[in-house]
């Protein structure tokens, strides 16, 4: 293709310029001139004279506020994407139509090449050549009043690039384990490191561009080294996969550039504080969980669906022994084949989401969450201080299940939700003790005492968000199933029409559902699926009633089975 005609489709895809003359569009294309700019250097910043406007022909940009000078985006908190810019978006034409500063700063998440139209040859065309001013006027204010702006679509995630980050990796076996486990209806192709013997990185980059042309996704195979190739690779990535083995990070490699990546923690056995200090020298957006064993292919496969935002994610409400159901439900999906990546939940729904997420088969699960909740563990305090219940038994139980495991090292990826009473705010457990995390997130005030830790005070989570779908959906994983177990509260009717008065127990529980009532239909709309299992004819309090409460929640994943099984093949 000839460079005019390469400029010419290039505006044709542009929403500023597709709709002008032909000779219109080759008065503008003369104008034109080549720009590269390489990943994570600034286009503009905020507050700049409006210089020029810019066409992308290739890369990504980022249109971003808040961010400060001198301080790098993996580091600047209060930094705030504003919208992503692939080929063909425009930046920077309403600063050359107004004659205002920038309004908003503007870098590359991408090596990008653009095409630039100066101030002073915009406003040639606008002022010699008429045809050029109406069209461009009467595009603008169609854009505007259509859509209030000129609408980008966030580009898909095309690029994922695996980084080792120690030496003596070997990422092209796993880049190939993980293309491997990709969906069949995925179309990935792999671009390794044989490619950086040829040419130079602009040559890769047009490699990259052909293979994202002609496939969905390209995965592309770094090296330790801190090489050329290394650098394109991270540069291109739309999404990084960094793979962290079983040991600490060099202390001299602060990896600034790798903040925010998927951290995929490998190994057998990954020590939880070595996967702390990964966690912290990394802040990953997500962190996976690969063993060498037996379940390694099926780690792949989850860090796959995730990546590609395909992966399963059940969220658990809760509810008391009515909760019994969620085992129900997981019993279904596992029979049927259908795999759970992400799960969390709140107060019962935490303990049974804990269960899971630590690899405790059904039988297993059934065992544990009776155990948790038998009357052994419920002892009362006599005379009762800050609870009724004394929780001595139930840590000793908790603790005999789960030891010393920690939420950042187990093969599903768990969050539990607890209540601060000194902060009066949620706290979302992702890392830390399973034990700890499964006993503050059911602590229910009054009857079991507070959980300490690091100057809070922590009591069930429902006080503040029972059904923690929010939690879940804000990451863009995939599909989220949510499963609602608090239900109705229908107490019997005394023989003069009033409801019977229910135990303390089932007052209080109730009384601790009734703090996150009013968020719960904005914080569920953001589930793809609502279970609700019968659980009307069950009391909170109902913890010797394992089994009908198992078959209630049988029931009603079997009833909606095939409409979580479309939500999985998306």
């Amino acid at each position: 293709m000839s460079k005019r005609d390469h400029i010419d489709e290039l505006l044709a895809a542009s929403p500023l310029f597709s709709s002008l003359p032909a000779e219109v569009t080759t008065l503008l294309r003369a104008k034109l001139t080549e720009v590269s700019i390489e990943s994570g250097d600034w286009l503009m910043r905020k507050g700049d004279s409006g210089d020029a406007l810019y066409i992308v022909d290739a890369g990504r940009l980022e249109v971003v506020l808040g961010e400060q000078e001198g301080v790098g985006r993996e580091d600047d908190e209060t930094m705030r994407v504003l919208r992503v810019l692939g080929r063909g978006a425009t930046v920077g034409e309403l600063a050359l139509v107004t004659g205002d500063p920038r309004s908003a700063s503007v870098r590359a998440n991408r090596d990008s090449t653009l095409l630039r139209l100066s101030h002073d040859d915009f406003q040639e065309l606008i002022t010699t050549e008429p045809t050029f001013a109406a069209a461009l006027t009467a595009v603008l204010g169609r854009q505007l009043q259509i859509s209030g702006g000129f609408r980008e679509d966030e580009p898909a995630t095309k690029a994922i690039a695996i980084v080792p980050l120690v030496e003596g990796m070997n990422s092209e076996v796993i880049a190939e384990a993980i293309l491997a486990a990709f969906d069949s209806r995925d179309d990935v192709v792999l671009m390794g490191r044989s490619t950086s013997d040829v040419g130079s990185p602009a040559d890769w980059g047009r490699k990259l561009d052909e293979l994202e042309a002609a496939h969905d996704r390209v995965v592309l195979v770094a090296e330790h080294a801190l090489s050329d190739w290394r650098k394109f690779c991270v540069r291109q990535a739309d999404r990084l996969v960094c793979l962290a083995p079983p040991e600490p990070p060099p202390a001299e490699r602060t990896m600034p550039r790798l903040r925010g990546c998927d951290l995929v923690l490998l190994g057998e056995n990954h020590p939880p504080e070595i996967a702390a200090v990964w966690l912290d020298r990394l802040r990953p957006r997500a962190r996976h969980r690969v063993r060498a064993g037996a379940g390694r292919d099926a780690d792949l496969a989850r860090v796959a669906r995730r990546v590609t935002g395909r992966s399963l994610g059940l969220v658990l409400g809760g509810g008391g022994a009515r909760g019994y159901a969620h085992l129900g439900v997981l019993e279904v999906l596992e029979e049927n084949g259908i795999a759970v990546d992400r799960i969390g939940g709140t107060s019962m729904g935490g303990i049974v989401a804990s269960t899971f997420a630590y690899g405790l088969n059904a039988a297993q699960r059934r065992q544990a969450v009776k155990s948790f909740v038998s009357p052994r563990v419920r002892r009362p305090q006599l005379p009762p201080r800050s609870a009724l219940v004394r929780t001595d038994r139930g840590v000793e139980t908790v603790q005999r299940v789960f030891g010393d495991q920690q939420i950042e090292t187990l093969p599903i990826d768990l969050f539990t939700v607890a209540a601060d009473l000194v902060a009066a705010e949620m706290v979302v457990q992702r890392r830390g003790s399973v034990a700890e995390a499964l006993l503050s997130t059911a602590r229910v005030p009054a009857i079991f005492p507070p959980g300490r830790t690091a100057g809070r005070l922590l009591v069930d989570g429902g006080l503040i968000r029972n059904l923690p779908v929010d939690v879940m959906s804000q990451t863009g994983e995939g599909p989220v199933v949510a499963i609602e177990v608090g239900g109705r509260f229908d107490p019997p009717i005394d023989a003069d029409g009033d409801p019977a008065l229910p135990g303390i127990g089932e007052t209080l529980m109730r009384s601790v559902l009734l703090g996150s009532a009013a968020a719960g239909s904005d914080v569920i709309a953001g589930a793809d699926l609502l279970l609700e299992p019968d659980v009307s004819g069950m009391k909170m309090m109902a913890f010797g009633e394992i089994d009908r409460g198992i078959a209630i929640g049988r029931a009603a994943a079997t009833a909606r089975l095939e409409e979580i099984r479309a939500l999985t093949s998306r």
